[in-house]
Protein backbone atom coordinates (compact mmCIF):
# COMPACT_ATOMS: atom_id res chain seq x y z
CA UNK A 1 0.00 0.00 0.00
CA UNK A 2 1.29 3.35 -0.85
CA UNK A 3 2.17 6.00 1.96
CA UNK A 4 -0.43 8.38 2.84
CA UNK A 5 0.57 12.51 2.47
CA UNK A 6 0.55 13.97 5.70
CA UNK A 7 -2.33 16.04 6.19
CA UNK A 8 -1.13 19.71 5.86
CA UNK A 9 -2.15 21.03 9.09
CA UNK A 10 -0.07 17.84 10.66
CA UNK A 11 3.28 19.52 11.55
CA UNK A 12 5.78 20.68 13.90
CA UNK A 13 8.16 18.61 16.42
CA UNK A 14 7.10 15.59 14.65
CA UNK A 15 7.92 16.65 10.94
CA UNK A 16 11.25 18.42 12.35
CA UNK A 17 12.83 15.32 13.91
CA UNK A 18 11.19 12.66 11.04
CA UNK A 19 13.03 14.86 8.38
CA UNK A 20 16.19 15.26 10.37
CA UNK A 21 16.21 10.93 10.35
CA UNK A 22 15.33 10.62 7.08
CA UNK A 23 18.47 12.97 5.94
CA UNK A 24 20.89 11.01 7.78
CA UNK A 25 23.55 10.51 5.22
CA UNK A 26 26.00 7.72 5.79
CA UNK A 27 28.80 9.39 3.37
CA UNK A 28 28.73 12.57 5.44
CA UNK A 29 29.47 10.66 8.89
CA UNK A 30 32.82 11.54 10.20
CA UNK A 31 35.19 9.31 10.98
CA UNK A 32 34.42 9.99 14.97
CA UNK A 33 30.86 9.37 14.41
CA UNK A 34 31.06 5.87 12.28
CA UNK A 35 33.27 4.49 15.65
CA UNK A 36 30.57 5.95 17.77
CA UNK A 37 28.54 3.47 15.82
CA UNK A 38 30.51 0.69 15.91
CA UNK A 39 31.47 0.87 19.60
CA UNK A 40 28.00 0.99 20.51
CA UNK A 41 27.07 -2.24 18.05
CA UNK A 42 30.18 -3.89 20.04
CA UNK A 43 28.69 -2.88 23.64
CA UNK A 44 25.24 -3.68 22.78
CA UNK A 45 26.31 -7.17 21.00
CA UNK A 46 28.03 -8.29 24.49
CA UNK A 47 24.81 -7.08 26.83
CA UNK A 48 23.29 -9.58 24.52
CA UNK A 49 25.44 -11.99 24.25
CA UNK A 50 26.21 -12.08 28.30
CA UNK A 51 22.46 -12.74 29.03
CA UNK A 52 21.77 -15.84 26.95
CA UNK A 53 21.07 -17.75 29.88
CA UNK A 54 18.95 -15.26 31.74
CA UNK A 55 15.27 -16.87 32.26
CA UNK A 56 13.62 -13.30 31.08
CA UNK A 57 15.84 -13.23 28.16
CA UNK A 58 14.96 -16.94 27.00
CA UNK A 59 11.52 -16.33 27.92
CA UNK A 60 11.21 -13.40 25.28
CA UNK A 61 12.86 -15.59 22.51
CA UNK A 62 10.18 -18.10 23.35
CA UNK A 63 7.45 -15.66 23.34
CA UNK A 64 8.64 -13.39 20.57
CA UNK A 65 7.46 -16.19 16.97
CA UNK A 66 4.24 -16.32 19.13
CA UNK A 67 3.61 -12.70 19.21
CA UNK A 68 5.07 -11.38 16.08
CA UNK A 69 4.90 -14.63 13.84
CA UNK A 70 8.12 -16.67 12.14
CA UNK A 71 10.47 -15.15 9.80
CA UNK A 72 14.15 -15.56 8.74
CA UNK A 73 15.77 -13.04 10.96
CA UNK A 74 17.89 -14.56 13.60
CA UNK A 75 17.52 -14.31 17.58
CA UNK A 76 20.82 -13.79 18.73
CA UNK A 77 23.31 -16.87 19.21
CA UNK A 78 20.43 -19.46 19.34
CA UNK A 79 19.82 -20.85 16.05
CA UNK A 80 16.51 -19.71 15.81
CA UNK A 81 14.60 -17.01 14.02
CA UNK A 82 11.78 -15.23 13.56
CA UNK A 83 10.13 -12.28 11.98
CA UNK A 84 11.50 -8.62 12.45
CA UNK A 85 9.07 -7.61 14.57
CA UNK A 86 10.00 -10.82 17.22
CA UNK A 87 13.36 -10.36 16.53
CA UNK A 88 13.87 -6.91 17.46
CA UNK A 89 11.83 -7.70 20.54
CA UNK A 90 13.92 -10.58 21.20
CA UNK A 91 16.80 -9.46 21.27
CA UNK A 92 15.99 -6.05 22.61
CA UNK A 93 15.22 -7.85 25.75
CA UNK A 94 18.99 -9.98 25.71
CA UNK A 95 20.70 -6.46 25.42
CA UNK A 96 18.42 -5.30 28.14
CA UNK A 97 18.43 -7.33 30.95
CA UNK A 98 21.87 -7.10 33.02
CA UNK A 99 21.80 -3.41 32.90
CA UNK A 100 25.64 -3.57 30.86
CA UNK A 101 24.11 -1.61 27.99
CA UNK A 102 24.84 1.74 26.86
CA UNK A 103 23.07 5.07 27.77
CA UNK A 104 22.68 8.87 27.17
CA UNK A 105 23.09 11.34 30.56
CA UNK A 106 20.49 13.59 29.24
CA UNK A 107 17.84 11.18 28.01
CA UNK A 108 18.36 9.12 31.83
CA UNK A 109 18.29 5.74 29.84
CA UNK A 110 19.20 3.76 27.32
CA UNK A 111 19.02 3.65 23.84
CA UNK A 112 21.20 1.18 22.15
CA UNK A 113 19.54 -2.03 23.50
CA UNK A 114 15.97 -0.11 21.38
CA UNK A 115 18.13 1.15 18.41
CA UNK A 116 21.08 -1.82 17.71
CA UNK A 117 18.39 -4.62 18.03
CA UNK A 118 16.14 -2.67 15.29
CA UNK A 119 18.88 -1.86 13.22
CA UNK A 120 20.55 -5.16 12.86
CA UNK A 121 17.10 -6.96 12.42
CA UNK A 122 16.40 -5.25 9.19
CA UNK A 123 20.07 -5.59 8.08
CA UNK A 124 19.77 -9.32 8.28
CA UNK A 125 15.82 -8.79 6.32
CA UNK A 126 16.96 -6.85 3.56
CA UNK A 127 18.99 -8.42 0.95
CA UNK A 128 20.99 -5.55 -0.15
CA UNK A 129 21.55 -3.37 3.09
CA UNK A 130 24.59 -2.14 3.46
CA UNK A 131 26.85 -0.83 6.17
CA UNK A 132 26.69 2.61 5.31
CA UNK A 133 22.61 1.69 5.39
CA UNK A 134 23.41 0.12 9.20
CA UNK A 135 25.51 3.35 10.30
CA UNK A 136 22.97 6.16 9.09
CA UNK A 137 20.10 3.90 10.63
CA UNK A 138 21.87 3.36 13.98
CA UNK A 139 22.38 7.49 13.87
CA UNK A 140 19.08 8.83 13.28
CA UNK A 141 17.70 6.43 15.90
CA UNK A 142 20.23 7.73 18.64
CA UNK A 143 19.09 11.56 17.14
CA UNK A 144 15.17 11.35 17.32
CA UNK A 145 15.18 8.89 20.70
CA UNK A 146 17.60 10.48 22.99
CA UNK A 147 16.38 14.01 21.56
CA UNK A 148 12.61 13.12 22.20
CA UNK A 149 14.22 11.75 25.79
CA UNK A 150 15.67 14.65 27.05
CA UNK A 151 12.95 16.59 26.05
CA UNK A 152 9.96 15.20 27.93
CA UNK A 153 9.08 17.43 31.04
CA UNK A 154 9.05 14.46 33.23
CA UNK A 155 11.26 11.44 33.65
CA UNK A 156 9.88 8.18 32.14
CA UNK A 157 11.81 4.76 32.11
CA UNK A 158 13.14 4.02 28.80
CA UNK A 159 10.53 1.91 27.45
CA UNK A 160 8.10 5.24 27.24
CA UNK A 161 10.19 6.52 24.71
CA UNK A 162 12.64 3.37 22.66
CA UNK A 163 9.55 3.22 20.40
CA UNK A 164 10.72 7.29 18.73
CA UNK A 165 14.02 5.26 18.78
CA UNK A 166 12.74 2.43 16.60
CA UNK A 167 10.37 3.97 14.88
CA UNK A 168 13.39 6.42 13.18
CA UNK A 169 16.16 3.72 13.04
CA UNK A 170 13.52 1.22 10.99
CA UNK A 171 11.98 4.27 9.06
CA UNK A 172 15.65 5.35 7.80
CA UNK A 173 16.34 1.73 7.26
CA UNK A 174 13.49 1.07 4.98
CA UNK A 175 13.88 4.89 2.77
CA UNK A 176 10.79 6.13 4.75
CA UNK A 177 9.50 9.38 3.58
CA UNK A 178 9.17 12.28 6.59
CA UNK A 179 6.36 12.83 6.67
CA UNK A 180 5.15 8.59 6.94
CA UNK A 181 7.98 8.79 9.61
CA UNK A 182 6.22 11.79 11.37
CA UNK A 183 3.16 10.04 11.24
CA UNK A 184 4.54 6.77 13.24
CA UNK A 185 6.12 8.84 15.81
CA UNK A 186 3.07 10.58 16.96
CA UNK A 187 1.37 6.84 16.78
CA UNK A 188 4.22 6.00 18.96
CA UNK A 189 3.71 8.53 21.40
CA UNK A 190 -0.01 7.76 21.86
CA UNK A 191 1.04 3.86 22.10
CA UNK A 192 4.22 3.21 24.34
CA UNK A 193 3.95 1.71 27.06
CA UNK A 194 2.35 3.68 30.46
CA UNK A 195 5.32 2.78 32.80
CA UNK A 196 5.06 4.43 36.18
CA UNK A 197 8.19 6.26 37.05
CA UNK A 198 9.39 3.27 39.40
CA UNK A 199 8.51 0.44 37.82
CA UNK A 200 11.54 -0.45 36.19
CA UNK A 201 13.02 -0.96 39.90
CA UNK A 202 10.69 -3.28 41.34
CA UNK A 203 13.03 -6.08 40.12
CA UNK A 204 10.83 -7.55 37.82
CA UNK A 205 12.05 -8.93 33.94
CA UNK A 206 9.90 -5.96 32.96
CA UNK A 207 12.23 -3.46 34.51
CA UNK A 208 12.33 -0.45 31.97
CA UNK A 209 9.83 -1.92 29.45
CA UNK A 210 12.36 -1.27 26.36
CA UNK A 211 11.82 -4.28 24.57
CA UNK A 212 7.51 -3.81 24.90
CA UNK A 213 9.04 -0.16 24.10
CA UNK A 214 10.66 -1.10 20.96
CA UNK A 215 7.55 -3.29 19.61
CA UNK A 216 5.44 -0.86 20.49
CA UNK A 217 8.04 1.39 17.66
CA UNK A 218 7.82 -1.12 15.23
CA UNK A 219 4.02 -1.54 15.16
CA UNK A 220 3.77 2.48 14.94
CA UNK A 221 6.12 2.36 11.91
CA UNK A 222 4.15 -0.30 10.57
CA UNK A 223 0.54 1.08 10.90
CA UNK A 224 1.83 4.63 9.33
CA UNK A 225 2.83 2.93 6.45
CA UNK A 226 -0.44 1.24 5.94
CA UNK A 227 -1.85 4.42 6.25
CA UNK A 228 -2.88 5.26 9.83
CA UNK A 229 -2.29 8.87 11.58
CA UNK A 230 -1.37 10.21 14.79
CA UNK A 231 -2.11 13.16 17.19
CA UNK A 232 1.19 14.92 15.95
CA UNK A 233 0.24 17.77 18.03
CA UNK A 234 1.08 15.26 20.99
CA UNK A 235 4.80 15.98 20.41
CA UNK A 236 4.10 19.90 20.25
CA UNK A 237 2.20 20.15 23.56
CA UNK A 238 4.77 21.94 25.89
CA UNK A 239 3.13 20.05 28.96
CA UNK A 240 4.90 17.03 27.47
CA UNK A 241 7.94 17.91 25.93
CA UNK A 242 10.49 20.95 25.74
CA UNK A 243 10.53 20.99 21.64
CA UNK A 244 13.69 23.83 21.91
CA UNK A 245 15.57 21.11 23.36
CA UNK A 246 14.54 18.71 21.21
CA UNK A 247 15.80 20.43 18.29
CA UNK A 248 18.85 21.77 20.05
CA UNK A 249 22.35 21.28 18.02
CA UNK A 250 20.10 19.62 15.64
CA UNK A 251 22.40 19.67 12.55
CA UNK A 252 25.45 19.52 14.76
CA UNK A 253 27.69 16.27 16.17
CA UNK A 254 25.29 13.58 16.23
CA UNK A 255 24.41 12.81 19.73
CA UNK A 256 25.34 9.17 19.40
CA UNK A 257 29.04 10.38 19.91
CA UNK A 258 27.91 11.19 23.49
CA UNK A 259 27.18 8.07 24.25
CA UNK A 260 27.91 6.70 27.65
CA UNK A 261 29.70 2.77 28.05
CA UNK A 262 28.87 0.51 31.43
CA UNK A 263 32.18 -1.01 33.06
CA UNK A 264 29.82 -2.32 35.35
CA UNK A 265 26.66 -4.17 35.27
CA UNK A 266 24.35 -2.26 37.21
CA UNK A 267 22.26 1.03 37.01
CA UNK A 268 24.49 4.10 36.13
CA UNK A 269 23.52 5.42 39.40
CA UNK A 270 25.70 2.87 41.56
CA UNK A 271 28.81 3.57 39.42
CA UNK A 272 30.21 6.40 40.89
CA UNK A 273 30.24 5.00 44.08
CA UNK A 274 32.25 1.89 42.64
CA UNK A 275 34.45 3.71 41.06
CA UNK A 276 35.19 5.74 44.17
CA UNK A 277 35.40 2.72 46.39
CA UNK A 278 37.95 1.35 44.05
CA UNK A 279 40.10 4.28 43.76
CA UNK A 280 39.95 3.99 47.41
CA UNK A 281 41.41 0.78 47.78
CA UNK A 282 43.93 1.25 45.15
CA UNK A 283 45.53 4.49 46.99
CA UNK A 284 45.42 2.52 50.64
CA UNK A 285 45.34 -1.34 49.73
CA UNK A 286 42.94 -2.22 52.18
CA UNK A 287 40.27 -5.23 52.02
CA UNK A 288 36.82 -6.59 52.86
CA UNK A 289 38.22 -7.85 56.47
CA UNK A 290 39.57 -5.10 56.77
CA UNK A 291 35.87 -2.55 56.57
CA UNK A 292 33.29 -1.60 59.06
CA UNK A 293 31.72 0.28 57.50
CA UNK A 294 30.79 2.05 54.07
CA UNK A 295 28.97 5.60 53.67
CA UNK A 296 27.81 6.41 49.95
CA UNK A 297 26.73 10.45 49.03
CA UNK A 298 25.27 10.56 46.51
CA UNK A 299 21.87 12.79 44.46
CA UNK A 300 18.22 12.07 44.87
CA UNK A 301 17.38 10.11 42.25
CA UNK A 302 19.60 7.15 43.37
CA UNK A 303 17.45 6.67 46.50
CA UNK A 304 14.36 5.45 44.02
CA UNK A 305 16.89 2.18 43.57
CA UNK A 306 15.14 -0.87 45.45
CA UNK A 307 18.67 -0.80 47.33
CA UNK A 308 18.18 -3.70 49.09
CA UNK A 309 21.06 -4.86 51.15
CA UNK A 310 20.04 -8.95 50.51
CA UNK A 311 18.14 -8.59 47.00
CA UNK A 312 16.38 -11.82 45.73
CA UNK A 313 16.66 -11.46 42.31
CA UNK A 314 19.80 -10.62 39.55
CA UNK A 315 17.35 -7.60 38.85
CA UNK A 316 17.09 -6.28 42.11
CA UNK A 317 20.79 -6.61 42.35
CA UNK A 318 21.49 -4.51 39.79
CA UNK A 319 19.29 -1.69 42.24
CA UNK A 320 21.17 -1.93 44.78
CA UNK A 321 24.13 0.42 45.96
CA UNK A 322 24.53 -1.90 49.25
CA UNK A 323 24.74 -4.88 47.28
CA UNK A 324 27.08 -4.05 44.40
CA UNK A 325 29.23 -1.75 46.87
CA UNK A 326 30.06 -5.39 48.83
CA UNK A 327 30.22 -7.96 46.40
CA UNK A 328 32.51 -5.59 44.57
CA UNK A 329 34.94 -5.14 47.51
CA UNK A 330 34.65 -9.08 48.24
CA UNK A 331 35.40 -10.40 44.83
CA UNK A 332 36.61 -8.10 42.40
CA UNK A 333 34.84 -5.86 39.59
CA UNK A 334 34.91 -8.16 37.25
CA UNK A 335 32.29 -9.97 39.93
CA UNK A 336 29.94 -7.11 38.58
CA UNK A 337 30.62 -8.08 34.80
CA UNK A 338 27.61 -9.26 34.95
CA UNK A 339 26.34 -9.98 38.54
CA UNK A 340 25.65 -13.52 38.52
CA UNK A 341 22.84 -15.85 40.62
CA UNK A 342 25.65 -17.46 42.21
CA UNK A 343 26.54 -14.32 44.59
CA UNK A 344 22.97 -13.53 45.73
CA UNK A 345 23.61 -16.17 48.64
CA UNK A 346 26.56 -15.21 49.80
CA UNK A 347 26.65 -14.36 53.38
CA UNK A 348 29.83 -12.43 53.73
CA UNK A 349 28.45 -9.83 50.46
CA UNK A 350 25.32 -9.57 52.73
CA UNK A 351 26.87 -8.77 55.84
CA UNK A 352 28.95 -6.62 54.48
CA UNK A 353 26.19 -4.79 52.57
CA UNK A 354 24.19 -4.30 55.38
CA UNK A 355 26.82 -1.98 56.54
CA UNK A 356 26.64 0.16 53.48
CA UNK A 357 24.35 3.11 53.96
CA UNK A 358 23.55 5.71 51.51
CA UNK A 359 22.92 9.03 52.01
CA UNK A 360 21.62 12.35 49.97
CA UNK A 361 24.50 15.12 49.76
CA UNK A 362 22.52 18.23 49.12
CA UNK A 363 25.82 19.66 47.00
CA UNK A 364 25.79 17.41 44.76
CA UNK A 365 21.95 17.28 43.93
CA UNK A 366 22.29 20.15 41.29
CA UNK A 367 25.37 18.02 39.25
CA UNK A 368 22.22 15.61 38.39
CA UNK A 369 21.73 14.48 35.60
CA UNK A 370 24.61 16.35 33.53
CA UNK A 371 26.88 14.55 35.59
CA UNK A 372 25.39 11.49 38.15
CA UNK A 373 29.05 11.64 40.62
CA UNK A 374 29.19 10.65 44.28
CA UNK A 375 31.84 10.46 46.96
CA UNK A 376 32.30 7.34 49.33
CA UNK A 377 34.18 6.90 52.84
CA UNK A 378 34.94 3.82 54.46
CA UNK A 379 35.22 2.75 57.88
CA UNK A 380 38.23 0.44 58.73
CA UNK A 381 38.36 -1.77 61.69
CA UNK A 382 41.30 0.02 63.12
CA UNK A 383 38.82 3.02 63.99
CA UNK A 384 40.29 5.15 60.99
CA UNK A 385 38.06 6.45 58.28
CA UNK A 386 38.96 6.95 54.53
CA UNK A 387 37.23 9.12 52.04
CA UNK A 388 37.06 9.51 48.29
CA UNK A 389 36.85 13.21 46.79
CA UNK A 390 34.13 13.46 44.37
CA UNK A 391 34.06 11.15 41.67
CA UNK A 392 32.58 10.33 38.13
CA UNK A 393 31.94 7.22 36.87
CA UNK A 394 33.82 5.91 33.89
CA UNK A 395 32.30 5.75 30.35
CA UNK A 396 31.06 9.18 29.92
CA UNK A 397 32.52 10.64 26.68
CA UNK A 398 35.23 12.50 28.72
CA UNK A 399 36.05 10.30 30.55
CA UNK A 400 35.25 6.95 27.99
CA UNK A 401 36.02 3.79 28.13
CA UNK A 402 38.84 2.72 25.08
CA UNK A 403 37.87 0.10 22.42
CA UNK A 404 40.51 -2.30 24.09
CA UNK A 405 38.49 -1.84 26.92
CA UNK A 406 34.69 -2.59 25.26
CA UNK A 407 36.74 -5.96 23.96
CA UNK A 408 37.96 -7.30 27.16
CA UNK A 409 34.27 -6.14 28.43
CA UNK A 410 33.02 -8.51 25.96
CA UNK A 411 35.39 -11.29 27.05
CA UNK A 412 35.06 -11.18 30.57
CA UNK A 413 30.86 -10.72 30.14
CA UNK A 414 30.36 -13.56 27.57
CA UNK A 415 32.90 -15.87 29.29
CA UNK A 416 30.32 -18.24 30.71
CA UNK A 417 28.15 -18.04 27.61
CA UNK A 418 30.28 -17.84 24.52
CA UNK A 419 33.74 -19.36 23.87
CA UNK A 420 36.70 -17.42 23.26
CA UNK A 421 36.71 -18.32 19.68
CA UNK A 422 33.21 -17.00 19.16
CA UNK A 423 34.18 -13.91 21.22
CA UNK A 424 37.08 -13.29 19.00
CA UNK A 425 34.75 -13.79 15.72
CA UNK A 426 32.27 -11.16 17.29
CA UNK A 427 35.11 -8.50 17.45
CA UNK A 428 36.41 -8.65 14.30
CA UNK A 429 32.80 -8.80 12.70
CA UNK A 430 32.60 -5.09 14.14
CA UNK A 431 35.86 -3.96 13.08
CA UNK A 432 35.03 -5.19 9.79
CA UNK A 433 31.70 -3.13 9.74
CA UNK A 434 33.92 0.03 11.09
CA UNK A 435 35.61 -0.81 7.65
CA UNK A 436 32.55 -0.64 5.75
CA UNK A 437 31.21 -4.95 5.40
CA UNK A 438 28.32 -5.76 7.88
CA UNK A 439 27.97 -9.57 6.24
CA UNK A 440 30.74 -10.93 9.07
CA UNK A 441 28.72 -9.34 11.69
CA UNK A 442 25.73 -10.84 10.26
CA UNK A 443 26.97 -13.80 9.79
CA UNK A 444 28.03 -14.23 13.34
CA UNK A 445 24.74 -13.50 15.07
CA UNK A 446 23.24 -16.33 13.38
CA UNK A 447 25.05 -19.10 14.78
CA UNK A 448 24.48 -20.84 18.10
CA UNK A 449 26.46 -19.50 21.50
CA UNK A 450 28.85 -22.70 21.30
CA UNK A 451 29.15 -23.30 17.90
CA UNK A 452 32.80 -22.72 16.36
Amino acid sequence: MPERPLRPDALGLALQLARHAAQVDSATLSPATRAAVCRCVLDAIASAAAALDQPGVQAAQQAAPVLHGAGGVPLWFTGRTASVGGALLANSAATAALDLDDGYRMARGHPGAAVIPTALALAQALPHATAGDLMAAVVAGYEVGVRLAAARTSYAPSGAWSGFAVAATAGRLLGTHAETLAQALAIAAQTAPALPALAGLAGSDVKEGIPAGAASGWAALQLALAGSSGPTAVLDDARLFNAPAALHGLRSTPLIEGTYFKPFGCCRHIHAPLQALLQLQAQHSFDASDVDGIEVYTYQATFSLSNRPRPDSLVEAQYSVPYCMALCLLHGADALVPLRAAHLADAQVGRLAQRTVVRHDATIEPLFPARSPARVAVALADGSRLESSLTDPRGDPDRPLSTAELERKLRVATRATLPPARQQALIDAVARLHAGDVRPLLAALKARAGAP
